[in-house]
Order: structure tokens, then C-alpha cells, then sequence
């Protein structure tokens, strides 16, 4: 029987013809890091996002519907580069959401926090 050569630990070993991972464990990890290598810049933006939404959710704690100047969320590493959706209140206000918690950009940098229940 010929030995292979595993793609993942690059051991060699006897196994079928169409095997080509040492153990299952190897097969896992070769599967995994490819995974992530596909997917490296979602994971970022999710990241970036679910930060985002912490933030917003813990200032809203504090501030209520008080305006916040912009500058207090960028200090605790808000960007408000990104966001997964606008919302049109019945109001006719804009806000820019991240999942069900928001913001509007008022005069002067401030910013209003919004949970999307209490907007609707």
C-alpha cells in the first residue's frame, strides 16, 4: 500500500485510496482554518458590529434619550462607520441601527441612542 501525506499535519500514513486526512482531528482542523480563511473579512465586520452594539446598549443604559456627544462613543471605540440597517420612524426620523439598537446624529456631533421598541 502506497503512504499519503496529510494536507493539514503533513505526516504520512497508510489509510484507502480516497483518504486523505490522517484523523479525523486533522480532517476538523484543515476544514476549520479554511473556513476561516474564507470568511476572515466577515468575522471582522461582525466583530466591529456586535462592539458597536455594546456600546450603544450600555450608553442607552446611562444616557436614556439625553444627547451624547459623538466624541464619548468614538473614546469607548464606537465606529459609526458601521451599522446593518436604516430605520424610518413613523416619525419621519432617521436612524441608524445596529440590529435593534440605534442612533440619530443631531446638531453639534450629539447623537440619540434608540432601542428599536421604543422607536416604533
Amino acid at each position: 500500500m502506497k503512504l499519503k501525506t496529510c494536507p493539514n499535519c503533513k505526516e504520512e500514513f497508510e489509510g484507502r485510496r480516497n483518504k486523505k486526512f490522517c484523523t479525523v482531528s486533522c480532517k476538523n482542523q484543515y476544514h476549520n482554518e479554511e473556513y476561516r480563511n474564507a470568511n476572515h473579512a466577515v468575522f471582522n465586520i461582525n466583530k466591529v458590529l456586535n462592539k458597536n452594539r455594546t456600546i450603544l446598549k450600555d450608553l442607552f443604559k446611562v444616557y436614556r434619550s439625553s444627547a451624547i456627544p459623538l466624541n464619548i462613543l468614538e473614546a469607548h471605540g464606537f465606529n459609526p462607520r458601521y451599522h446593518t440597517h436604516l430605520f424610518n420612524a413613523p416619525s419621519g426620523e432617521r436612524y441608524t441601527m445596529i440590529y435593534e439598537v440605534g442612533f440619530k446624529t443631531a446638531f453639534d456631533n450629539q447623537v440619540h441612542i434608540v432601542e428599536l421598541d421604543e422607536v416604533a
